[in-house]
């Protein structure tokens, strides 16, 4: 989703003093610093990320940042340092963490937000950062190692590429990049086996990290043994990781391997590094060369369109000899095409479910793309397993898709994708139990993730664990197992006793005892790093990337624009009004809502501040103020006709922009009564 369109200043100076500066990058980063201590122990890694946000402005503003996880990982602790005081936070139900949230912003309260805005996309918000003033915010996220082959493999991923389609989020909510590449500090700890950071060194467990490339952890000679946690509950959770050796069966698959112009970029950040896309057919040439006489492989690419390749399978009537649908295989893999186009990967999906009889589908992509419905592809009934290639790739949507579907999702590092693929091939020839629901306390739960068997039990507490942070870890990943067995509440209720963010709970944090802060805050959208790999296209891609924008456009909102007639012609007795209105660069308040920035300075829009507007802007939005029936109703309201104006605009965007919600609440209220809807029907803003 692109972001509001910045607005035109009249006076820069003027409006650069008044705290309406408009160009980006002449505001400070408040996010000054991050720090990452992983720590590795039988399986099982913690992850504490520790941000410092400082706000080097004149007025008190609201820093968020959008970020993506593991989709797997289970963020369960979230703290913050303000003024010297520690505040922890606690599990709400979503739409009360956010109310409890937005209601300490109202009363002028410093307060942090950790929601999950998709599987594997999170949001953290923190509130009432004062103009001078430091908020230290730690986020803790466990998650299991994957296993591949005889390796574990963990990745912290840090920014993303370019994304096709619509998320469905608010512009308030969706990933920005574009943002400044920073350092972050990077402390690991073992427990037990060898660690290596791909791309760098590890010096005495630390090193310095850029926020533009993933975090690649790689551990091996790590032994197994048992895990112990403290469940909400005051029961003890024994936790056990074990490589999983994968399935024997036949395979019955279709392949379907994305070959968007996304995939012809660099699989690594290195120089001289082959696409992503000539490294999945090295990869599959390697499987196929592999494959049984019993093996049947379905290949399928696509991009905007899919393109059925062919089958394996041999005819029937046809002579079968040892070898055959290897090379029929290898065959097909010679007919890839190179990369073009978009990422449509619902309408892949569906046409290859569709079009295929095979039980497993084995999706091989960046998983770049919002473009599928999640829920009604894990109803067609087929497990779904994905291998995500490249630093900059996604495991949003995707990664929720396989798990919805008994399949399991793999990241290719670097140059591992050959090993990658064929633990994933190993993963689908394994059947899929399918879990039981639980309706009392949690006993035991088996589950298989990332080629890694994570066997989980709950029993009364026979020890003490003196390890804080791992009886936390463990209890919050073994809860995390259990919660697609359980109903909606009974998950939700799981979630808040446990201190998970998930689909149902935020976790949230109000620093009561801080003094209040006058106004709403300033929003401050923090940028995410364009991917280091972004820099080092490996083949000319104008014409792809061309063709991908235009697709991802069409799939856009589009404005909706009304016609300003009515309120022109109220404007009597200005007989040129209605020249002027038609002439003018925009002639609807809707469309000059759209341009807007309402995160800039708040307080001022409340004011009926319009110096930052573009000068035709804020004149119609000043021949708004003066019908009949502004000046009328803003009377009533004891306030500016201006303002209400405003307010009118920012609540027909408050849906879009958190801001402009804030904004129409803080002058209109809870209650939209029916004078306020009429004048806004006549203005075209409902």
């Amino acid at each position: 989703m692109p972001p509001i369109a910045m607005p035109n200043t009249i006076d820069p100076l003027g409006a650069f003093i008044a705290g309406a500066f408009t160009t980006e990058g002449h505001r400070p980063v408040p996010l000054v610093s991050t720090r990452f201590d992983v720590e590795i122990d039988a399986g099982l890694v913690t992850v504490v990320t520790k941000r410092v946000f400082r706000n080097d402005e004149a007025e008190g503003i609201e820093a968020t940042i959008t970020f993506p996880v593991p989709v797997h990982a289970v963020l369960f602790g979230l703290e913050a340092r303000i003024d010297g005081r520690v505040v922890k936070a606690r599990a709400q139900r979503r739409t009360l963490a956010r109310e409890a949230y937005e209601n300490a912003i109202e009363r002028g309260k410093a307060a942090v937000l950790h929601e999950e805005l998709l599987r594997g996309v999170h949001m953290l918000s923190v509130a009432h950062i004062g103009p001078g003033a430091e908020i230290e915010v730690s986020s803790t996220w466990v998650s299991a190692l994957t296993y591949i082959g005889d390796r574990g493999q963990i990745r912290i991923p840090l920014t993303v590429g370019d994304i096709y389609g619509r998320s469905g989020l608010p512009d308030s909510d969706e990933f920005l990049l574009g943002g400044l590449v920073q350092n972050a500090d990077l402390f690991v700890r073992c427990g037990n086996g060898n660690i290596d950071l791909h791309g760098s060194h590890l010096v005495d467990g630390h090193a310095s990290v850029p926020l533009n490339a993933p975090i690649d952890l790689t551990v091996t000679q790590a032994s197994v043994k048992e895990l112990h946690g403290l469940a909400a509950d005051g029961r003890e959770v024994i936790l056990r990781i074990t490589p999983h050796q994968g399935g024997d069966t036949a395979l019955n698959v279709a392949v379907l391997l994305d070959h968007s112009g996304s995939m012809g970029s660099g699989s690594s950040g290195q120089v001289g590094s082959i696409t992503k896309h000539q490294a999945i057919v090295s990869g599959l040439t390697s499987i196929a060369q592999r494959l049984g006489d019993a093996d049947i492989v379905d290949l399928w690419e696509f991009d905007t369109r899919l393109a059925h390749v062919g089958s394996s399978k041999v005819s029937a009537g046809t002579s079968s000899r040892t070898g055959q649908g290897r090379q029929r295989l290898l065959d097909l893999i010679a007919r890839l095409t190179g990369p073009n186009g978009g990422t449509e990967i619902g309408a892949a999906l569906s046409g290859t479910i569709a079009g295929s009889d095979a039980r497993d589908v084995l999706l091989i992509t960046d998983g770049k793309s919002h473009a599928l419905d999640v829920q009604k592809l894990a109803q067609m009934g087929r497990r779904i397993t994905v291998v995500l290639v490249g630093e900059d790739s996604l495991e949003a949507n995707v990664g929720y898709l396989s798990a919805l579907t008994g399949g399991d999702i793999f990241v290719a590092a670097s140059a591992d994708i050959a090993d990658v693929l064929t633990t994933a091939i190993g993963s689908v020839r394994a059947s899929f139990e399918q879990p039981h629901s639980v309706d009392g306390p949690l006993r035991h739960v088996r589950v298989v993730r990332g080629n890694a068997l994570l066997d989980a039990e709950w029993r009364p507490a026979t020890q003490t664990i003196v390890d804080e942070q791992q009886i936390r870890a463990v209890a919050a990943i073994a809860a995390s197992l259990a919660l697609p067995a359980l109903s909606e509440e009974s998950a939700a209720q799981l979630a808040e006793a446990e201190g998970l963010v998930t689909h149902l709970t935020s976790l949230v944090l109000i620093d009561e005892a801080g003094e209040a802060q006058e106004g709403i805050p300033a929003h401050r959208k923090i940028a995410l790093p364009h991917p280091s790999s972004a820099s080092m296209p490996m083949m000319d891609m104008a014409s792809a990337r061309l063709s991908e924008s235009s697709a991802s456009f069409s799939l856009r909102e589009e404005s909706i624009y009304f016609k300003m007639d009515s309120l022109c012609s109220s404007l009597d007795p200005f007989p040129d009004v209605a020249f002027q209105c038609a002439a003018a660069p925009s002639t609807d308040l809707q469309g000059i809502g759209s341009k807007i920035d309402w995160d800039i300075s708040p307080n001022h829009l409340l004011d009926g501040d319009l110096s930052a507007l573009d000068p035709q802007d804020a004149w119609m939005l000043e021949r708004a103020a003066e019908m009949p029936e502004a000046i009328a109703l803003a009377k009533q309201m004891n306030i500016n006709p201006i303002v209400l104006i405003v307010a009118l605009i920012a609540q027909s965007h408050a849906m879009r922009n958190r801001s402009a919600g804030r904004i129409a609440k803080a002058i209109l209220g809870e209650a939209f009564v029916d004078d306020l809807r009429n004048l806004a029907t006549k203005l075209g803003l409902q």
